[in-house]
């Protein structure tokens, strides 16, 4: 007994003084791990798309390479991962060919076209009865508008300029991320073709070196967490193309202009759950405005019929329970992403909180069930 109660002090106290040595050197272990994140940096990008590719290439293999897989694993695997790459290729060059051009009109165009539509709002103002509204409050509302106004304008001004500030830094740094990039898909490919040596490999380990019970935890954890990552890429993105597709033929449809622009970018806004779609609505609504504010008001009003649409009928048809939690806590865990991770944590905040949710349902569980049997004990 005195021996057990000795280690347990030992243990505590080791704990204690590796958190004194982790709060004295706290300002050097940071700079040395920004250092092999560094060094380190072509692995983990190789390992992220080893992973996304590998969603496909699973997927490839248990549907149309399936009897070739069951007599020719190796030449299965050559052709899934051959096909994953030329989907995800030919998806960034449609980003790039599309996309790219389309948020460069959308920005020139409401550079172009905001003084039009401050013109439009103006007018409105001084020849409606609502003027007398207006002056009621005080004569410098129209000037203070246009103040306003004119802020916004060299703001907006300001921005494509930072932005393409921006991208000629970019273009500076081509040569480094072509470099990191040649190691990163030489790793990912390593990966991919040698994955189930590397899992039997890592499943020996964690075996030799855990005990069973917290082998399977692992094991659980990690099987959960694959299935929401990967439920909820495929899931979020086919449904941001249905989106995108359906608000782009309407407004064909209804002769709205800038129809494959803004069909387009809310495609590509609606990959972030929940608000994705309104911020690309918000920017169509302004780009319609600034040539013709009836028809943006008609944009909005197709775009809240579209929506309720989607969420009723495509969202749990083709998302389903990918997610695998309540429109709450996607709200949450977009707010707290937002705040952590920028547009790359709203993406990534669902599928984690999701899987938080998902391993505390599982403890709460098992946690009743033991409560349940010790009381009928």
């Amino acid at each position: 007994m005195d021996k057990k109660l000795d280690a347990t002090i030992i243990k505590y106290l080791l704990v204690i003084f590796g958190l004194l040595l982790i709060y004295n050197y706290s300002s050097t272990i940071v700079v040395l791990m920004g250092f092999m994140l560094n060094v380190l940096r072509p692995l983990i990008i190789g390992g992220l798309i080893a992973y996304l590719l590998n969603i496909i290439v699973v997927r490839l293999e248990r549907s149309l390479l399936r009897k070739v897989k069951a007599t020719k694993p190796f030449i299965a695997r050559v052709i899934s991962v051959v096909s994953a790459v030329f989907i995800v290729g030919l998806v960034i060059y449609l980003i790039i060919k599309l996309i790219v051009p389309q948020v460069l009109t959308i920005l020139t165009g409401l550079v172009q076209g905001l003084p039009l539509l401050v013109s439009q709002i103006q007018t409105f103002i001084e020849d409606s009865d609502a003027s007398e509204v207006f002056n009621f409050f005080g004569n410098n509302l129209i000037s203070d508008f246009n103040n306003y106004s004119q802020r916004i304008l060299n703001f907006a001004t300001t921005s494509v300029n930072q932005l393409l500030s921006s991208v000629m830094q970019v273009v500076g740094g081509a040569t480094t991320a072509l470099f990191s990039f040649v190691i990163a898909f030489s790793f990912a490919m390593y990966l991919l073709f040698g994955k189930e040596r590397l899992t039997k490999q890592m499943s020996t380990l964690g075996r030799a070196f855990l005990s069973p019970k917290t082998y399977n935890r692992v094991a659980t954890l990690l099987d959960i967490t694959d299935h929401n990552f990967s439920g909820f890429f495929v899931g979020q993105t086919l449904e941001a193309v249905i989106l995108g597709t359906l608000c782009g033929v309407g407004m064909l449809l209804f002769r709205l202009p800038f129809a494959l622009t803004i069909g387009t970018f809310i495609g590509f806004t609606a990959l972030i759950p929940l608000f994705g779609a309104w911020a690309g609505a918000a920017v169509g609504f302004l780009l319609i405005a600034s040539q013709d504010l009836s028809q943006a008001v008609f944009f909005i009003i197709y775009i809240i019929i579209l929506q309720q649409l989607e969420s009723n009928l495509i969202y749990p048809r083709v998302v389903g329970n990918s997610i695998g939690i309540p429109g709450i806590w996607v709200l949450v865990a977009i707010t707290i992403g937002a705040g952590v991770g920028g547009i790359a944590g709203m993406l990534l905040g669902v599928p984690v909180f999701a899987t938080v949710y998902q391993v505390i349902g599982i403890l709460t569980k098992k946690r009743l069930q033991m409560k349940q049997l010790a009381t009928e004990e």
